[in-house]
């Protein structure tokens, strides 16, 4: 190999797989760029989930889709008519999320409802979208906010399968990327993130195609398969075939070393720590190393991010204060094994020089914190030290712990250095099942944080959870009643079931609270690191399932949350740098009472009126907010045909028109990635 050659090969290149959001970019491999350029390598990164997105809005992608169609003998005549045209349509997809990508934050009141309904418009049409296309592929479905295989994500087995016979889809779309990066960026290792388990089989499937045109060493990053190898399910012929070393914990003095070895020409896992491997057929593990200390860290590289190409009118970019959790002692979580259940913090400087730096790098002004939970002292800090929202323009958001230490001023300078949201862990509002948990939270703490900061005007989004071992069922009822009755202070929720993972603390003493755990995992779900179990006392799993749907349905009755029940979590903070909170539940509310409706927005902007292809009186009417269809002819086509035309608004149809209003109407939901296109 000549020198020239020599010198154009990367010293690794770096894959983010689909399927993760795709309205900002993640932190892992920014965070891993910048600890290798530092430290003299060459590294190009790829998030190839966006460009995954792109590919199923393209023209391309919607021919294949049309040939998959007609190929499918079990749809009806007006379902198959429903999704050829809505993807014969796909630019008008596009067109909505163009529209959300260039709203400009409103200047005069009047503005406000329509910079919402260009959110509202996008979002739902995405949905919408990505809807049909599960239901036409009947091997996956896929939403803006998960990824399923039907065949099940948690059997090594079928994934194998999924591997060696692909979705048409999937497979054109990733051969061509993979292959034209690995090709256009020639390097000496391949490094892929896997930090969701919605990343499980495009990591593998990336990683068979690397194999067919390299033999460089792929390594790959992130927690779900340090995770199957912690519970021992990880298969020794993964080894080779779509990868060769596994990156526990931190990644980045793993690679280093690792790209240290290979430029020395010695073996690539020579004394690297925090690695697993295949060693004489046998899989190996090494220790991991001791836990960075913020000093250490450079600030995140997205040099190489597609920064104009995230679905969001802001680009949001993600950092971290703090490294691990400081309370880490919540007895249902592991999610601080990715610094080896330590924590250090920066301080307020250091962060403010960080967010300084990404600014002046990128131009950006919106900033969320991805850490565990941001620590009260530095919060306080920040908020004391960091100027004003209206001197830099900054919109920040993060998660926190309910904790006595804040008092309502921090609130307030929260919200003035430009915090628009925060995100916190209530998981019960049942003080006996929080000092079950080791949460140790008081209810009037809660009370108080929750109230102080939607009085400064912070969004507060409250994660909880039903089912946690011991919990009865006045506990389950008091969570409930706390949801329903405090709508003013907790703006949006999300619930779920307690979910019982491996090494999470309570695993490792399960018979404190009365658990019998299924520790031989069904064969078809091998790779699953969460167990199902029974417990002695309290609610079952399966009750835990019933008050969360419980808790949904209610929440359907109360405006205030179905107001914002629509907006992905990372678009969120730009929606609330434009509009108030209450402004926000406002708009929100109203669109809900009008059937999901943006009241002042034109027909045109959110429904589509095509012919039929068989039948020349008959329309096809496509409302791409909700998934409807409707077939119409006689005097309501004419009708509509003039509405959409005169660019009438929804508002103005509910006046003229409410029996055509009635039909178009529908309110939308959060839908699943298997919710299919209806007819009526």
């Amino acid at each position: 190999m000549d020198a020239d050659r020599e010198s154009s090969i990367l010293d690794i290149l770096l894959l983010f797989p689909p399927q993760w959001s795709p309205f900002q970019p993640s932190l892992s491999l920014p965070s891993l760029s910048a600890w290798l350029k530092r430290a003299g390598f060459s590294v190009s990164s790829v998030d190839l989930n966006v460009e995954f997105f792109e590919w199923l809005l393209s023209d391309h992608c919607a021919e294949l889709l049309i040939r998959q169609v007609h190929e499918r003998a079990d749809l009806t005549d007006q379902v198959r008519v429903s999704l050829q045209r809505l993807f014969e349509n796909v630019a008008a997809i596009r067109s909505d999320l163009h529209r959300m990508k260039n709203s400009q934050p409103p200047i005069y009141p009047r503005d406000k409802a329509s910079y919402f309904d260009r959110h509202y418009i996008g979002v739902s049409s995405l949905t919408t979208y990505l809807a049909a296309i599960s239901q036409v592929s009947q091997d996956f479905s896929v939403s803006p906010y998960e990824f399923h295989l039907e065949c099940d994500n948690l059997s090594s087995a079928a994934l194998e399968r999924m591997v060696r016979r692909p979705p048409q889809l999937l497979a054109e779309f990733l051969r061509e990327s993979v292959v034209r990066h690995v090709r256009t960026h020639p390097a000496r290792s391949i490094g892929i993130s896997c930090i969701g388990q919605e990343q499980l089989y495009f990591t593998l499937l990336a990683g068979s195609i690397i194999k067919e045109h390299t033999d460089v060493p792929v390594l790959v990053g992130g927690t779900i398969l340090a995770r199957i190898f912690e519970r021992g399910s990880l298969k020794n012929d993964w080894f080779g075939s779509f990868f060769d070393i596994i990156v526990r914990n931190e990644g980045e003095k793993p690679a280093e070393e690792i790209l240290r070895n290979l430029l020395s020409g010695s073996p690539a896992v020579d004394n690297v720590p925090g690695i697993v491997y295949l060693h004489d057929g046998a899989i190996e593990s090494r220790e991991p190393c001791a836990p960075l200390t913020p000093r250490e860290i450079p600030v995140p590289d997205f040099d190489d991010m597609p920064l104009t190409q995230y679905l969001s009118a802001h680009t949001t970019l993600p950092l971290l204060a703090s490294r691990g959790c400081y309370w880490g002692k919540c007895e249902f979580c592991h999610h601080g094994m990715v610094y080896g259940e330590k924590y250090a913090g920066y301080g307020a400087g250091a962060v403010l020089d960080s967010l300084h730096e990404l600014e002046a790098r990128y131009g950006v002004r919106y900033f969320a914190f991805n850490d565990e939970a941001l620590p009260p002292k530095l919060l306080r800090d920040l908020g004391e030290m960091a100027p004003s929202h209206e001197v830099t323009g900054w919109n920040l958001t993060g998660l926190i712990k309910f904790e006595n230490f804040f008092r309502s001023e921090d609130f307030v300078n929260l919200h003035r250095i430009g915090f628009r949201s925060l995100y916190v862990g209530l998981e019960s509002a049942s003080e006996r099942v929080l000092r079950l948990m080791r949460k140790n939270t008081h209810r009037e703490v809660i009370v108080s944080n929750l109230s102080a900061a939607a009085a400064a005007g912070i969004w507060m989004h409250c994660f909880l959870f039903f089912g946690f071992p011991g919990e009865e069922e006045a506990d389950a009822q008091e969570t409930f009643d706390f949801i329903v009755g405090n709508r003013e202070i907790v703006r949006s929720f999300g619930v779920g079931t307690f979910s019982l993972e491996h090494n999470a603390p309570i695993f490792r003493h399960p018979e404190r609270f009365g658990l019998t755990l299924h520790r031989s995992p069904r064969v078809d779900e091998d790779l699953d690191v969460y167990y199902a179990y029974d417990v002695r006392d309290g609610i079952s799993a399966g009750r835990a399932g019933e008050w969360a749907d419980m808790l949904h349905g209610a929440a359907l009755d109360i405006p205030d949350y179905q107001a914002a029940g629509w907006i992905p979590r990372e678009l969120l903070l730009g929606i609330l740098a434009a509009i108030s909170p209450t402004e926000l539940i406002e708009q929100g509310a109203r669109t809900w009472e009008l059937g999901g409706l943006p009241r002042d927005a034109a027909m045109s902007h959110l429904v589509m009126l095509i012919d039929h292809p068989d039948e020349a009186e008959q329309k096809i009417l496509i409302n791409r907010v909700s998934g409807s269809v409707y077939f119409v002819r006689g005097g309501s086509r004419v009708l509509l045909e003039h509405c959409i035309e005169g660019d009438v608004t929804f508002g103005d149809l509910k006046t003229l028109a409410p029996s055509i209003f009635d039909r178009i109407s529908a309110r939308p939901v959060k839908r699943s990635a298997s919710a299919e296109l209806r007819s009526g």
